[in-house]
């Protein structure tokens, strides 16, 4: 992880983040650099990742995602820091809607990956023990349907594991977020994760050796920890601003004295 990462992460850690149950709208305009932001990473040479109208699940929008061959790759990634409330004891909701388009000519299991970015021990002064948990349809018995939406609950799949230091993946592709939690060690290099496990954030993303081309769509990613629930919604732009109920009555009055005033000239 790097020097910058780790000290927005460290910042958070004293700040927290205060999140309420909420469905997020996220447009291009929201999005950046830095916590608390969608943002794209690891878009390769001939792959994309964006807010785009091509295929709307709720409302105008939904995250595009391409590649062209083997070696393109596009990641979506949020991350919010250290936070004490948010660990791998209390994350209770994980859910996204997914869409492989018929388009595609890469293998037929293959679709849009979800990641939990994690720390071990949930301390953020320790390094060495960061990575991800891995959610892939291959490895949870479902079929893939091209050319239609799809919402998959994950928060009892299975998951593998990545981790950062040193760049490894444990090879073990049939272990719930419940067993890791448990202390699961399928190898010896493993990280033993646990109920403090610190998540960090979140990631879906297409690619890394995909052989073809694959074209599919994000929208309605949502995580939850207790009480604290979001789902990110991903449109173009942002709904047209209603008046409020004050506006309402405002704009009321304003009929009625037009509508006084013209009996007034008539009289």
């Amino acid at each position: 992880m790097n020097t910058l990462l780790r000290g927005l992460l460290l910042a958070a850690a004293v700040t927290g983040t205060g999140a309420q149950a909420a469905v997020t709208t996220v447009t291009p305009a929201d999005m950046g650099p830095g916590l608390n932001k969608w943002n794209t990473a690891n878009v390769r040479s001939g792959s994309s990742a964006a807010i785009t109208n091509t295929n709307p699940r709720n409302g105008n929008g939904s995250v595009e995602m391409s590649l062209a061959d083997s070696v393109g790759k596009a990641d979506f990634a949020y991350t919010w820091g250290y936070d004490t409330t948010r660990t791998l004891g209390s994350l209770n909701t994980l859910s996204y809607d997914w869409y492989r388009a018929a388009s595609s000519n890469a293998a037929d299991h293959f679709q849009p990956a979800f990641r939990l970015f994690y720390d071990a021990d949930g301390d953020a002064s320790t390094t060495g023990d960061t990575g991800y948990l891995i959610y892939e349809n291959i490895y949870n018995g479902n079929n893939v349907t091209e050319g239609a939406w799809r919402t998959d609950n994950i928060i009892g799949a299975n998951f593998w594991m990545r981790q950062f230091t040193p760049g490894n993946t444990v090879e073990a592709f049939d272990i719930t977020l419940a067993e890791w939690m448990g202390g699961a060690h399928p190898t010896a290099v493993a990280d033993i994760l646990s109920t403090r496990t610190a998540i960090l954030g979140i990631e879906f993303g297409i690619g890394s050796g995909w052989n073809g081309s694959f074209t599919g769509f994000v929208d309605n990613v949502s995580y939850g920890f207790g009480n604290d629930v979001t789902t990110f919604n991903f449109e173009t732009a942002a709904a047209n601003d209603v008046p409020e109920p004050g506006s309402f009555a405002l704009m009321g009055l304003g009929v009625f004295a037009a509508l006084a005033a013209r009996k007034r000239k008539r009289a």
